[in-house]
């Protein structure tokens, strides 16, 4: 089994610590475990997928699906127990992932293999025996102390550990089970070590061109991602239905295509047509559904005492299969059903509620406050930058405008450096104790809502923090919810009705006839590559390129319905095709004109502002015209608002301070801007830790470089997907 073959337990409890270790470890090493189960069969030698002719086998896949979705239930039976709403599980996007992770593992040992590179079991052991991974440092005794002799002596001889468990007087059969579950998490842990170091090794091999980076060209990156400009700009923008009347001619549609399209460059894609019959109650399922919530109704109505209303509903919940909510933050509940259970007394039943997944009936289990508190907050962000003292004294000239009345959110836009809040006027939401640093939490949590504080200090700077609301009540709750179900004739009438569909096309009939003879809509798909799933589906899409045009399949897709699907289009690898891009090209030069005919314009307005010296003047050329604001804008090339727009940020950078500057063409708008102020990165600080940067700008190249190889490796290999071949 290579340098260890076997893992396991000391106890129950370790057992269970062995659980949680894999949920850590998978998510840190983004790969997953895999743990034997008995099947029926044995599937070794069934290949569901061929990478460069090597196998992925059927027991392999089934067994890390298996072994990831119940790390996955594992981790939403934390949430529910912590109040938490669990995410859904997608069987299919759980199965995806799983195959695109083995595929990628092929690819990289065959890499590997091709460089020579062999990652060897005495170096595994290395970091089982001499450095165990952090996750892996659980045996330890009653005062905390790592047990390191044991550790290595049940590494090195697994089977010692079933021994430990006889000694200690458990049975045979919970001993051999334990056993094996302990081999199988050291295998497991192996290959995941394997793997990375395995990838540690091709990533330094492919990368080794950019491994140099010049100290001039660190500068110039920690500058540029370290700057930051406070702006406000007028947008030019094309009014509703400005493309309205222009028509650009086919030839010179044919033009730009001709001047572009080297750019244009396809994958081999496929376009499907397909019809969808939706899983969806009939109308005598609804009518069904109906008559439950009428004689629902009807059995509350006259009973007004609230312990029989009580005792009636639990009668009702085990005849209709209600649910039971663990206590929850109101905050987190939908707001409708929170209006309701706070206005509620306990034990009292309110119904019907319409809501969007079916008619409720609510009851209040019990509410409690002051057990888990949230606050929510907005906060001012003013780094230290090289000065701590002026950044100080910035901080309470803000904290004094805004206690004397001055809009905080407002303030917040102008002068916080917190992008991700700035805009939102510095709001945080709600939070809970343990989410924000120490020293912030402290603050927010002791003042009362509407209290303005700071300046608060922390690693980030001065904060100003205006707490906007507290909750602390929590509800538990029961429901009973009365939806249309879909029937069993339902579904056999929706089955029936896409074979029938599918025998039709088989038989030459046009697609757009069959739809609308079974009133269905006949859809058709964009151009799609191999990775994307549509229709939500990666089986169809595997269908489609192993299929020929005009072939017909029939699907059953989750949450979506039975598709039937037929290949109308096949591109191959190469240039984009002028059929297929001309709307794309006919968009961007319809925008390119409607620009061309608001230059006029947008010069107007620029002229206006600078005679006046304020972009407020803007207002006398079209009064629609509003000044905004962007704080803390950096040189990526993203104006908020306008998406990608390099010229507009890079000339926030070059033109001088208080000075009107336009008109800017972006590709969506004129912008006239003025520069109220900028915060040149502190130099001083990267000059004292330029090693540092150095080495972060190219641990930064070598990951982008690495992940750019492994794509080029993905592209071009030759990956055989059989995961839905019925033969």
């Amino acid at each position: 089994m290579g340098a260890i073959t076997r893992i396991r337990q000391l106890s129950p409890y370790f057992l269970a610590v062995v659980a949680v270790l894999f949920i850590v470890f998978m998510v840190l090493q983004d790969s997953s475990c895999s743990s034997i189960q008995q099947q029926q069969r044995n599937p070794e030698n069934i290949s569901i997928a061929e990478i460069n002719g090597e196998s992925i086998s059927q027991a392999e896949f089934e067994r890390r699906v298996h072994d990831y979705s119940e790390r996955l239930r594992q981790q939403n039976a934390q949430m529910t127990a912590q109040g938490q709403t669990p995410q859904e599980i997608d069987d299919e996007q759980v199965r995806q992932q799983i195959f695109d992770q083995m595929v990628e593992e092929i690819l990289l040992k065959q890499e590997a293999d091709k460089l020579g590179i062999v990652v060897t079991d005495d170096e595994i052991v290395d970091v089982m025996l001499i450095n165990p991974p952090q996750e892996l440092q659980f045996f330890k005794d009653s005062t905390g102390k790592f047990q390191k002799q044991m550790y290595q002596e049940l590494v090195t001889n697994p089977q010692r550990y079933g021994e430990i468990l006889q000694e200690q007087g458990m049975p045979q059969e919970q001993v051999d089970q334990q056993q094996k579950v302990w081999n199988e998490t050291l295998r497991d842990i192996e290959h995941n070590l394997r793997t990375m170091k395995l990838q540690e090794a091709v990533a330094s091999t492919v990368t080794a061109a950019v491994s140099t980076v010049s100290p001039t060209w660190a500068e110039i990156d920690y500058r540029n991602s370290n700057s930051t400009a406070n702006i406000r700009f007028v947008a030019v923008t094309p009014g509703q239905g400005a493309e309205q009347g222009i028509k650009p001619t086919q030839d010179e549609l044919k033009a730009y295509y001709d001047q572009n399209k080297q750019y244009m460059v396809q994958k081999p894609t496929r376009k499907i047509k397909y019809a969808v019959f939706r899983q969806v109650a009939s109308k005598k399922d609804s009518a069904r559904a109906q008559k439950l919530s009428e004689d629902l109704m009807k059995a509350f109505a006259p009973v007004t005492d609230v312990a029989q209303r009580d005792s009636l509903f639990t009668e009702k919940m085990g005849q209709l299969g209600g649910t039971t909510s663990d206590y929850t933050r109101v905050s987190n509940l939908d707001p409708t059903i929170s209006m309701v259970l706070t206005t509620t007394p306990v034990r009292d039943v309110f119904g019907p509620l319409n809501t969007a997944t079916g008619i409720k009936y609510l009851r209040v289990d019990d509410k409690r406050a002051g057990v888990n508190e949230v606050v929510r907050a907005s906060h001012i962000l003013i780094p230290f930058e090289a000065n701590k003292d002026s950044a100080r004294t910035v901080a309470e000239n803000i904290i004094a405008r805004a206690k004397k009345g001055e809009d905080f959110a407002t303030l917040a836009m102008l002068n916080s450096k917190d992008p991700g809040s700035a805009q939102n006027g510095g709001d945080l939401g709600y939070f809970e104790k343990g989410k924000m640093v120490p020293e912030f939490e402290k603050a927010a949590f002791g003042a009362q809502i509407g209290d303005i504080v700071g300046p608060v200090e922390t690693q980030f700077g001065f904060h100003i923090i205006k707490v906007t609301d507290k909750q602390s009540t929590e509800i538990k709750y029961s429901e009973i919810s009365i939806a249309p179900k879909i029937s069993t004739t339902t579904k056999q009438s929706i089955i029936s009705n896409g074979l029938k569909m599918e025998e039709m096309l088989n038989n030459g009939s046009d697609f757009d006839t069959v739809a609308k003879k079974f009133d269905v809509k006949a859809m058709e798909s964009n151009f799609f590559s191999s990775r994307t799933p549509v229709v939500g589906s990666h089986e169809i899409t595997a269908w489609a390129f192993a299929a020929g045009k005009g072939d017909i399949k029939r699907f059953d897709v989750n949450n979506m319905g039975l598709v039937v699907a037929q290949v109308s289009e096949i591109r191959e690898q190469g240039i984009k095709l002028f059929e297929d891009v001309k709307e794309e090209i006919e968009r961007v030069v319809i925008q390119n004109k409607v620009l061309d005919q608001l230059k006029s314009k947008a010069e107007k307005v620029a002229q206006a502002c600078t005679a006046a010296g304020s972009l407020e003047a803007a207002a006398s050329i079209d009064s629609a015209l509003t000044v905004r604001v962007q704080t803390a804008l950096r040189n990526n090339g993203q104006l908020s608002g306008f998406g990608a727009d390099f010229v507009s940020t890079n000339t926030a950078f070059t033109t001088p301070i208080g000075s009107i500057t336009g008109p800017i063409r972006g590709k969506r708008a004129w912008i006239i801007m003025v520069v109220d102020s900028r915060t040149p990165a502190n130099m001083d600080a990267f000059n004292k830790d330029k090693t540092s940067q150095i080495q972060n700008l190219m641990s930064r190249q070598r990951s982008s470089a690495y992940y750019s190889w492994l794509q080029s490796i993905k592209d071009n290999a030759t990956i055989v997907d059989k995961r839905w071949d019925r033969d």
